[in-house]
This record gives C-alpha cells, structure tokens and sequence, in this order.
C-alpha cells in the first residue's frame, strides 16, 4: 500500500526526517480545519466538549499502548510531561542518566532537588548502567526508549532483569522516539513511567502527548491518582491537540498498525544493509534490538548535499540521521544509496 496521496510533503521530497517531525496527512489536516471550525461557530460549546470527552481520550491512548485508563494522562508535549512526573519524586531521591540523552529531558533532571548521577553513552551501555546500579544505591533510572542522535534502543530485556534485581528502582523513559514506530505495551514493559510527544512517529501534529504511570510509580511516590490528575490539567489544556491525537491513533489502527510496524522494520533492515555494504554505518547498527533511526557519523556539510537532491535528513550529534517510517518506500532508499555513493564515489 502506498501512502503518498495521504502525505502530500512525500510528492516534493524524499522523506528520512520522521524522528525529527512526522508528516501531517491531508485526513488529519482536514480534520482539524473542521474540528476548529467548531470553534469559530460554537465558542464555550468547544471547550465544554473537550472535558466532556476527556476520559475517552484517555481510554483511547490507554488502549493503543495498553495502560490503565486511571493511570494515563494527556499533556501537550514530552517536555511538561517529564517535569510533571518528576515533580512527583522526592528531592534529594538518587538520579541516573544519560548526560548526553535528549536534551530536554537532561535539562528537566539536572533542574530540580536531585542527587544527579550520569553516564556518557557508549556502545556497551547496558553494561556501564549495571556497573553504576551496583556501585550505589538509586531511586531513580532515567533513559530514552530509543536515543535521538543515532537510534540506539535500551534494551527490555536488560531493563526487565534491572527491575528484578533492584525491585525498588523506578524507570522512566523517554518514548517519543518508540511508540508510533514499534509495538508498546506498557503494563508488560519494565517501566514505571512513560512520556512521550505525538508530533514525530504517531503523526499527530503538534500539541500532543501522553504519561502513562505504573501502581508502583504510585506506591514509591506516595502520590495519589487524583493529586497528579489536578496537576496535570490545572488550567485548560489544548483542546485541538487531543482532538488530533486520537484521530492520529484512531489512523494507525484503521490500517492495521502492526503491519505498518512490519513494514517499517523492513525498511530500517534495508538501509541499514545497503549502508553496510557502503561501508558507511554507526557501530550502534551492529547490536540489537534496533530502532527506526538509521544513523551514520559523518561530516555536517553531507546534509546540505542531500537536501540540495531533494532528501530531508538531520544531523544530530555527530551523526547523520535518517528515519524511516512505513510511508517510505525500497525506491526512496535506493534512491538514498545511490546519492550517498556518487558522494563518497563508491
């Protein structure tokens, strides 16, 4: 199934950017030109309606990632939502972290009240996190799902061995870069809590995203489901952005999301394949689990010879960021190859 009537930026460029915003489809785009229209027309009958249909928004987002209802929240974005969930922790409580994890989330740790203590991120990470959990004590495990710059994916496995060996530990993660592009089930994962954005792999557009908290999330925390609820939505929140998340979710489902799961692994394996045979490939490639981020270190000026042939990539870290997503195509990617080899004339 081709999506490219569905996404019309996919007509003027050759698409690997997903991780930094996923495409708008005209259905969405249509939807919101409606939904505000309600607005324009029926003034506090649209705010009305949005708290009306709060908790089905939260059931909706509950049943995509498989957490309790009571335990989800919308928010705007990734951003407010770690600082609501780490507002909830003790000070002085015992932080790990990745000193060079996404931003946003290193800067709503090393803010507030905590004993902070962090690691550089390194091809044996799981590993060096071991080593630090048993050379003192922590409360607190904090780590993207997958990293921003070049797609390494913490694996579960390893953080499902964390949680039975320190039970007390509690792990937050960062899932923006996870949950659009992979199957999530949050009630059998390793993590007490999960924020994450809806702009870049759920393509929701901006304004939108979601926590989703475990009881023992709860429990550590001595916080109540209602306390954390009235912090959430103390004053209004965006009304179009929730409105669009669940259109977005609804989207996904409709066209049988764990076949376009299927398809986009497909296409990460092969560019990952065709970048080995190059010889031009992260040594982060060469591990699993993998992650939709296919990355390549490289000079930052290769990044304005591939925009200058049409291709939206990033460059982030050191690293070349190319991100599939199921709306892309073997052509696009042998396009890319080829591109990449008249560049380093292989």
């Amino acid at each position: 199934m081709t999506f490219h009537n569905d996404f019309p930026a996919l007509k003027s460029s050759t698409y690997f950017n997903t991780a930094y915003v996923g495409l708008m489809s005209q259905k969405l785009f249509d939807f919101r030109s409606k939904f505000e229209k309600n607005y324009l027309l029926n003034a506090d009958q649209y705010k009305i309606g949005a708290y009306d249909r709060l908790d089905k928004t939260h059931t909706r987002i509950a049943r995509f990632i498989n957490s309790q209802k009571e335990q989800t929240f919308f928010v705007s974005n990734f951003s407010v939502g770690i600082r609501f969930v780490l507002d909830s922790l003790n000070k002085g409580s015992n932080v790990l972290y990745l000193k060079d994890d996404y931003p946003s989330l290193v800067d709503a740790v090393e803010e507030r009240d905590f004993n902070h203590f962090s690691l550089i991120i390194e091809e044996h990470l799981e590993e060096k996190i071991e080593h630090a959990l048993s050379q003192n004590f922590f409360n607190v495990l904090i780590i993207s799902i997958v990293q921003f710059t070049h797609g390494l994916k913490i694996d579960f496995d390893f953080l499902a061995y964390l949680k039975e060996k320190y039970p007390k530990l509690l792990i937050i993660g960062d899932a923006t870069q996870h949950i659009g592009n992979d199957l999530f089930d949050f009630n059998s994962s390793p993590f007490d809590a999960i924020v994450c954005s809806g702009y870049k792999w759920l393509l929701a557009g901006f304004g939108n995203g979601f926590i989703a908290l475990s009881d023992q999330f709860f429990e550590e925390t001595r916080l109540s489901r209602e306390d954390f609820r009235q912090k959430v939505f103390s004053g209004h929140f965006n009304i179009l952005g929730a409105a669009s998340l669940v259109y977005a979710l609804d989207y996904l489902e409709a066209h049988d999301f764990e076949k376009l799961v299927k398809k986009n692994k497909v296409l990460s394996q092969k560019l990952r394949k065709e970048l080995l045979k190059i010889g031009w490939i992260s040594e982060y490639h060469k591990r699993k689990p993998q992650s939709s981020i296919v990355s390549i270190a490289t000079e930052e000026g290769v990044l304005k010879q591939l925009e200058d042939q049409g291709v939206r990539v990033s460059y982030r870290g050191k690293y070349l960021r190319f991100s599939m997503h199921f709306y892309n195509s073997n052509e696009e990617i042998e396009k890319l190859t080829g591109l990449i080899r008249q560049l380093i004339k292989v």
